[in-house]
């Protein structure tokens, strides 16, 4: 399994995951969106969690954790080419409409925190303890 992400808690929280790989994007929640497009269209990886899986408005936070396989195949799944094409449009709707806040640094934290909660869940009930 591979987790793109760009919140700086995953790396060191989920390390220890056996056959788990971590891309860290050194970028905002669209980067993240647009690395790990490349992977399904480049790499022909599939999605194992939903790009857009929480209740926080992609305008809202900076950090975001995705999960792929880490299997390549021998085509581009086109279920998790719509879901990231999807997801896409979604971030820049919600950020056309209203930019995401210069958040000061505990409420970055609190996002960080949330999104890790969430994978960490996630993880946990694919069967992967973190």
């Amino acid at each position: 399994m591979i987790i793109v992400t760009n919140n700086p808690e995953v790396p060191d929280k989920m390390k220890a995951i056996k056959k788990t790989s971590i891309v860290f994007v050194d970028g905002e929640y669209k980067d993240v969106l647009l690395q790990t497009r490349r992977y399904i269209v480049d790499e022909q990886l599939v999605l194992l969690t939903h790009p857009l899986s929480g209740s926080i408005k992609p305008n809202e936070t900076y950090y975001k954790s995705i999960c792929l396989s880490e299997e390549a195949r021998d085509w581009i799944d086109l279920e998790s080419l719509t879901y990231i094409e999807r997801a896409l449009d979604v971030y820049e709707a919600f950020y056309k409409n209203q930019p995401r806040p210069n958040w000061t640094d505990s409420v970055l934290l609190d996002f960080a925190k949330i999104d890790y909660r969430i994978m960490a869940d996630t993880l946990q009930r694919m069967g992967v303890q973190t």
